[in-house]
């Protein structure tokens, strides 16, 4: 049994129609989707997300080869999806009888962020005239997405059959590769191994809340986001990924960057807790403390030094 439950998540971009002053010296032009997980939810409850959730077998079932195929992709359309490197972390490898990691983890978080708060990031057709690299969403009447929302939230196998309903297929092209986490160690309950995808949306979308997983859906700019950080709760991931994503003020650029670098993969983030003298920070892989100093494993890493001090090295 694996100790970290495999996952997906999807960091969504809205354009934002006039450039607006954030809370920080920043003008964007978009915003960001985060969500607030229920108060009752059993992994980090009241705290501000990126929609997304595990992955499903279904997910993984060869039968969306032949919903695809019905669009005119085959084997080789699915090449673009991996990138060009063969260092791949544990997440991406796929079990015997399912589709490769690169199409299901897409699925998954397409599929969530359906569930979640009733964006359809799919298509209708190969030559929709949406620009390169946009994601494609298909609008749905509020009483009818309500009642999707509630089959895939029932029965993850719904997405596909609504997908059937619409003569849609999972827009997977426009998810973009973005990052890896591992929950912490020193978390006694429920820990993930979590992809995040990237996307951006030219407007943004109509969204409905799945009242049984979230309480509320937050649209803003990244630099109110984490000027926010100490009203509203952003676990480390989130807070990581919005600081750096803070440092694009246009969209177009930061869409750019997600697909070029999308092409090199990603490496798996462990944050490793540290307890200093006035408080606690994560470390991830690369910082300069954590070469050879820290248990990644261990519970508790304690240094007998201050917030400014660890800072300085």
């Amino acid at each position: 049994m694996k100790a970290w439950k495999e996952s997906a998540s999807l960091i969504l971009a809205a354009r934002q129609k006039c450039i607006r002053p954030s809370a920080t010296n920043f003008q964007y032009n978009y915003n960001l989707l985060c969500m607030k997980r229920h108060a009752k939810s059993k992994f980090m409850p009241s705290t501000y997300v990126f929609p997304g959730g595990v992955i499903e077998p279904s997910d993984a079932d060869l039968k969306w080869d032949k919903l695809f195929s019905t669009f005119g992709f085959d084997a080789n359309s699915f090449k673009t999806l991996s990138p060009n490197t063969s260092v791949r972390p544990q997440i991406f490898k796929s079990g015997p009888n399912e589709l490769p990691r690169e199409i299901s983890l897409r699925i998954t978080a397409i599929r969530e962020t359906f569930e979640e708060c009733g964006i359809l990031i799919c298509k209708q057709s190969r030559d929709d005239s949406m620009q390169f690299g946009w994601a494609g969403r298909i609008e749905i009447s509020e009483n009818e997405l309500q009642s999707w929302q509630t089959r895939v939230h029932n029965d993850a196998r719904e997405f596909y059959t609504l997908c059937e309903n619409f003569k849609c297929y999972p827009d997977l092209w426009s998810l973009y590769e973005w990052s890896n986490w591992l929950t912490p160690t020193y978390f006694v309950g429920r820990r993930f191994n979590a992809v995040f995808y990237f996307a951006c949306v030219p407007v943004v979308p109509q969204t409905i809340c799945e009242v049984t997983e979230m309480e509320d859906i937050k649209w803003d700019m990244p630099g109110n986001l984490l000027f926010s950080a100490s009203k509203i709760a952003l676990p480390p991931p989130q807070q990581y990924e919005i600081a750096r994503i803070a440092k694009f003020e246009s969209i177009d650029n930061l869409l750019d960057f997600a697909i070029e670098r999308s092409k090199i993969g990603v490496l798996l983030n462990l944050p490793v807790k540290v307890e200093l003298q006035d408080g606690k920070v994560h470390v991830l892989p690369g910082d300069s403390i954590s070469d050879g100093h820290l248990a990644p494993m261990q519970l508790k890493n304690v240094f007998n030094a201050s917030i400014y001090k660890h800072s300085k090295l």
